[in-house]
């Protein structure tokens, strides 16, 4: 059985993170960014708890960052990342596991990892959505590698079906 990246969010406007991996939502403080990726990870987290056991083990895996510890941060179920040394941490093990994926599924141009499988289960995608980033950049500290991290991952992260969608500043 095969992943599905696509997400519902209204009647005429689906994600599908495979078609389009790379999604920007802008605008200025206020217009509801925040609250549109937020209806994206709810209406993921409403299809899973559609799905029976044996489907549920198929959906993507979300992280969530949110620099402020807010909005993104109420994702209780999601575990989120709010503090610098949080992010730093799952940065770190997402890259950990592109790298592991790029060395177990790297092979014939034009796969991602969720076109493998092991034992007969397809490789999860991962979602990870970060908000208000500039938050977590003022650790003089963790600066260096959280950027360090999320460079690789943006750069490479695609194929090995990471799938990263920075929010706002």
């Amino acid at each position: 059985m095969k992943t599905t990246s696509k997400v519902l969010l209204a009647p005429d406007c689906i994600v599908d993170w495979k078609a389009s991996p790379h999604m920007i939502i802008s605008g200025v403080t206020g217009s509801t960014k925040t609250n549109t990726i937020e209806d994206v990870l709810l209406s993921t987290m409403s299809a899973k708890s559609r799905l029976n056991a044996q489907e549920l083990g198929m959906c993507a895996k979300a992280y969530v960052i949110d620099g402020k510890g807010s909005d993104l941060a109420s994702l209780k179920a999601l575990h989120p990342a709010v503090t610098p040394n949080q992010a730093a941490r799952t940065l770190r093990i997402l890259t950990k596991d592109m790298h592991m994926r790029y060395e177990h599924f790297s092979g014939d141009f034009g796969k991602t990892a969720s076109d493998y499988s092991v034992n007969g289960k397809s490789v999860r995608d991962v979602v990870l959505i970060i908000d208000e980033l500039a938050v977590l950049l003022n650790d003089p500290k963790l600066r260096s590698e959280i950027l360090r991290y999320l460079f690789d991952l943006l750069v490479a992260a695609r194929q090995a079906s990471i799938y990263v969608s920075p929010l706002g500043a």
